[in-house]
């Protein structure tokens, strides 16, 4: 039984910046956002707190974390524990911003249907991708891992374990490996907001305000992904 779990949660980890998109685009074609009229704006900018949040979860984590560990690459990696930060006060704070991120993107979309079923994917697959993390780095460390898995949660914080971080905050590293998740962020918001701006008045009002910032984003994006490749 617990074979075919590590099995899904390896093949959903090898994908796993992949497999939200095809229920981002479901999201649009099965579902369709509320019209909340004056409290579209007061939706619009909660859901992009939420998102923020999880990208400042994701940022802590990157920026502290050991080197080797907290990629994006498709095979399971760990060439340190990390324990100490926001890794003393939750196992998962990577998984846990990605929620508050894709959360926050649907809440903006205005419909709490389309959010109750995104959520259980997200809460499903990374249950697999968690099971399949934890079989690799008891391999990898075991007594050491398995200390630390009791002494800290998997997915509920608790603030009164913190230990103070071993590590220093490396901004480049946030940089370089964080640039695609906030880029699909605002990018994703707003086509969000684009789409509710067309099926509420039938047009799409004042453009500029999308196209000025897209462009900035997509020109900041290619700066950092040269930079990326030379260093």
């Amino acid at each position: 039984m617990k074979n075919w779990k590590l099995k899904l949660g390896n093949l959903l980890f090898k994908h796993r910046s992949f497999t939200p998109i095809p229920f981002i685009v479901m999201v649009f074609i099965f579902f369709k956002s509320l019209n909340l009229e004056e409290k579209n704006i007061v939706v619009n900018i909660a859901g992009l707190l939420v998102s923020i949040a999880g990208e400042i979860i994701r940022i802590i984590a990157v920026g502290y974390a050991h080197s080797g560990t907290s990629g994006r690459e498709s095979f399971l990696r760990a060439e340190h524990l990390n324990t100490t930060g926001i890794y003393s006060i939750v196992r998962n704070p990577l998984y846990i911003g990605n929620f508050f991120i894709f959360s926050g993107l649907i809440v903006v979309f205005s419909n709490i249907l389309a959010l109750m079923i995104f959520s259980h994917f997200l809460i499903a697959q990374y249950y697999f991708i968690i099971l399949a993390e934890e079989n690799f780095l008891k391999k990898e460390y075991g007594s050491d891992y398995e200390n630390y898995c009791s002494r800290v949660r998997r997915i509920l914080p608790a603030l009164k374990d913190y230990k103070k971080n071993k590590n220093s905050f490396k901004l480049k590293k946030v940089i370089f490996k964080e640039n695609d998740s906030l880029f699909n962020l605002l990018v994703i918001y707003m086509l969000i907001l684009l789409y509710k701006g067309k099926i509420f008045s039938g047009r799409i009002s004042s453009p500029l305000h999308y196209i000025i910032p897209g462009i900035v984003l997509v020109i900041l994006y290619i700066i950092v992904k040269i930079l990326k490749k030379k260093k």
